[in-house]
């Protein structure tokens, strides 16, 4: 109930980005911004003790793993919606999508090789989401066109700058996010991956090849979707990020059961996959 709970405060977060940005490039009422901010930060305390609550009443199973994982991963199109209207990104919003999406799938990747999630000292779900919700607070003072317009406009300090084209500031935190944040992420996991993989004298190839065959086909495919169709792109991204959360689901179903896929996970496997392309393709 914690969970669900803290979930639909996203969910309401990225409703009122939605409703009064429809294509998330309008600023919508300052308040809203407040909103995002308050109901983040009411997510993140739920999120962080649903587990703890469900381990000190022993109700702790893996099942509530699952969900609780799961409503992570669709999380993350939800506050990407969020933050969409916060900043004005309109179309771009696929990108902070896909930078808070690929850290998780490889959160989930390293997983499953290590049996553990280790998050290291400055991480995406604690800090990551405080410095988020306090960007939606400063909005609610500064206005959305703050982040759309040139980052030298936004930044006087950074008049100085040369050589570099007109480039808006949510462009710029994009770079930063990406380069210091998720290149760094994705490098721990895959060295943490490989190695388990060297120890159990196995092959890195194959263990690359579960990233390819379960997230970039969906990757591409979204990207092709938001290239030619941009209009219906929006309307998508919550079936786009189910995704998500079928990778999750088949791959912590498979490491609980030791099997690499059981009747049940091919079920959800090719529903997921039908929500996720073949539901989002039909709005085009």
């Amino acid at each position: 109930m914690i969970t669900l709970t803290g979930f639909m405060f996203l969910l309401t977060s990225a409703l009122l980005g939605f409703l009064y940005s429809p294509h998330l490039d309008t600023a919508p009422p300052r308040w809203v911004h407040l909103a995002h901010g308050i109901l983040l930060f009411l997510y993140q305390t739920f999120d962080a003790v649903d587990g703890k609550q469900a381990r000190r009443t022993n109700s702790s199973s893996p099942l509530g793993e699952l969900f609780d994982h799961g409503c992570d991963a669709l999380a993350c199109a939800f506050e990407s919606l969020a933050f969409g209207s916060t900043a004005m990104c309109g179309n771009a919003t696929f990108w902070f999508w896909v930078i808070s999406a690929v850290p998780f799938y490889f959160a989930t990747w390293e997983h499953y090789f290590t049996n553990t999630l280790v998050l290291p000292i400055v991480n995406g779900p604690t800090e990551g989401l405080m410095l988020i919700y306090v960007c939606h607070i400063v909005t609610f003072f500064t206005g959305a066109e703050w982040w759309a317009q040139d980052f030298r406009k936004s930044v006087p300090l950074l008049n100085w700058v040369p050589l570099v084209p007109e480039i808006s500031l949510y462009g710029i935190v994009l770079f930063l996010m990406i380069a210091f944040a998720v290149i760094p992420t994705i490098g721990s996991n895959t060295h943490n991956v490989y190695k388990v993989v060297e120890a159990r004298k196995g092959s890195m190839v194959l263990a690359l090849a579960m990233v390819r065959s379960r997230f970039v086909v969906v990757l591409h495919k979204t990207f092709l979707h938001v290239t030619f169709h941009p209009s219906s792109f929006l309307p998508a991204l919550p079936f786009r990020s189910t995704h998500g959360w079928n990778s999750r689901v088949v791959l912590s179903i498979s490491f609980r059961y030791n099997e690499k896929s059981t009747t049940s996970a091919n079920y959800w496997n090719w529903f997921c996959v039908w929500l996720s392309c073949g539901k989002a393709s039909s709005n085009t």
